[in-house]
């Protein structure tokens, strides 16, 4: 590497330090000696990046006929309704955040319904990811940028079908293309890229609010440097704040056509609060489940690779530390240890790692042999995160149950006249795939069976009452566990006498199906048909339902 003698030490420190401000190769620290030969460290670096582009290839193969299910399929089935006539919030009974929504009803109305579209669009997701690390990271290494996006679309693989485009990860790479516009609007001089910054910043705040509070911050932060460089900061933040606006006003503008952006406010006072009580993890099992060993591992060889540097952090490594501060605190605060809810936090820990290992790699040689060990450390990962993504198999089990008592039942005559009553996502996916509108817009039974001492309870159960009477469903399909209790049983009627009752008098059991447990509990269903509808006997479990239904008084 070429020498700079003329510099002064102080002047070259700083430069090895602050690689955001110069895009030329780095000169070695003072007494610093090659690790390994320059055409042993070029083969080095093409195998390994050639090594994680083939795993990355692997596991699209592996993966792409994955199917939507699991939560964004739940989210997806309210667009249907929305797109059948239901306003969300005013007639949906449901809180989660119109981000997500419009997200869902974007993907569907562009790509398709289809479990491909799904798939493709959680794979452009990480493709996002991948390209926005690998910008984060140019001015240092884009290698390791490469590493950490490359090792964050595996490890989100790994988790399986499940979490394809989970609003977590969503978020995650929407705060990814965010520090890339913060880091390039800098250091190209282009303010420009603020806009681009609040957008997504925004965006990503109307899928979980806590999202504008760091965005908030992010921009205070980014106020102070520019003062502290003596720099004018007046139109970032103008920018920014134009680039928020955006999303936010938009937001606002499409609830009030649909008639809802007041029953969404009611929703963020009442039904938020109470969901956010349910379900909650100790601080102790948060943090023990917040990384896999792996990513443990990769943060711990980081953080030594960043001591023996020596050299100071820069801003842009302290705002990446930033960004894992956010995802722990955005994990910590909804406190139900949810395997997506954690995407925030890998992200911005491995693109940390990647940035470190990648100002080492210019560095003296024991931070440097520790990066390029980092480095090796993520290539054995990969693959295993891989095999694991290509042997997790999402259980299908009930929605191939329901949909064949459905069809029985029959099929697309059963549109506005069904009913889901639970809290897992298999019902509401089994009745989108079969394109079936519910009878009212209740989507979770944990609004309905918790106590009734909360008024958000009272009024789920008044508003579920008035549209379930005057649209009486003839099919109900009752899911047998209540979250977050789990319990092994349909003991969650108790909590409800009153409809336990119209149950008994107006609908005859029809079906049981229990299968084996999975993340959420306990799983299984009833199917509960109106009696004057005479339904079909089942081809099957027709006497272990009879049984079932003597032994339970229902």
């Amino acid at each position: 590497m070429e020498s700079h003698p003329a510099l002064p030490v102080k002047e070259r420190m700083q430069m090895s330090s602050d690689p955001s401000q110069t895009s030329a190769r780095l000169p070695e620290q003072p007494g610093s000696h090659p690790a390994l030969s320059a055409p042993v460290t070029r083969w080095l670096r093409i195998a390994l990046a050639a090594w994680l582009f083939a795993c990355l290839a692997a596991l699209v193969h592996a993966t792409l006929h994955w199917r939507m299910v699991n939560d964004p399929s739940q989210i997806s089935y309210i667009c249907f309704l929305i797109d059948h006539g239901m306003a969300p919030y005013r007639t949906i009974i449901e809180m989660n955040m119109p981000g997500i929504y419009f997200t869902n009803w974007t993907v569907t109305h562009l790509l398709g319904s289809s479990d491909l579209a799904w798939r493709a669009f959680d794979l452009s997701l990480s493709a996002v990811a991948l390209g926005a690390m690998i910008v984060i990271a140019r001015t240092y290494d884009w290698l390791g940028g490469l590493f950490a996006g490359a090792l964050f679309v595996l490890f989100h693989g790994r988790d399986g079908a499940g979490q394809q485009g989970q609003r977590d990860l969503i978020i995650s790479v929407l705060f990814l293309v965010a520090y890339a516009c913060i880091f390039e609007a800098l250091r190209r001089n282009k303010p420009s890229l603020f806009f681009l910054f609040g957008l997504c910043a925004a965006t990503a705040g109307t899928i979980k609010p806590p999202a504008l509070v760091f965005a908030a911050l992010l921009l205070g932060v980014v106020c102070l440097h520019l003062r502290h460089e003596r720099k004018p900061f007046a139109r970032p933040v103008l920018l920014s704040a134009a680039g928020m606006l955006l999303p936010l006003a938009t937001t606002a503008v499409l609830l009030a056509r649909l008639g809802s952006l007041a029953a969404f406010w009611h929703t963020v006072r009442t039904m938020l609060p109470y969901y956010a009580t349910l379900g909650r993890e100790s601080v102790h099992s948060l943090l023990a489940s917040s990384v896999t060993s792996s990513i443990s591992t990769l943060f711990a060889l980081g953080l030594l690779v960043a001591v023996l540097q020596r050299n100071g952090w820069n801003w842009e490594r302290k705002l990446l530390l930033l960004g894992v501060a956010f995802g722990y605190a955005s994990y910590l605060a909804q406190g139900k240890g949810f395997t997506y809810h954690r995407y925030p936090i890998v992200a911005f820990l491995l693109i940390w790692v990647g940035v470190e290992c990648a100002t080492a790699l210019r560095g003296s040689v024991l931070p440097r042999a520790l990066a390029y060990t980092t480095l090796l450390y993520g290539a054995v990962v990969a693959p295993m995160y891989v095999a694991r993504a290509s042997r997790v198999v999402w259980d299908e089990a009930f929605n191939q149950a329901l949909q064949h008592d459905l069809v029985a039942l029959g099929g697309s005559s059963l549109s506005g006249s069904v009913q889901c009553i639970s809290m897992a996502a298999d019902c509401d996916t089994t009745l989108l795939r079969l394109h079936l509108v519910q009878a009212t817009g209740l989507m979770y039974d944990y609004f309905l069976f918790g106590s009734d001492s909360y008024q958000v309870i009272r009024e789920s159960r008044q508003r579920f009452r008035a549209q379930f009477q005057q649209n009486p469903p003839r099919v109900v399909v009752l899911g047998r566990y209540l979250y977050p209790e789990k319990t092994d049983d349909y003991s969650k009627l108790q909590r409800w006498p009153e409809f336990a009752r119209y149950l008994n008098a107006h609908y005859t059991l029809y079906d049981d199906r229990h299968f084996a447990p999975a993340e959420c509990g306990f799983r299984g269903f009833r199917v509960y048909v109106l009696r004057s509808s005479k339904p079909p006997a089942p081809a099957a479990f027709a006497s272990d339902a009879a049984m079932r239904a003597q032994s339970t008084g229902f």
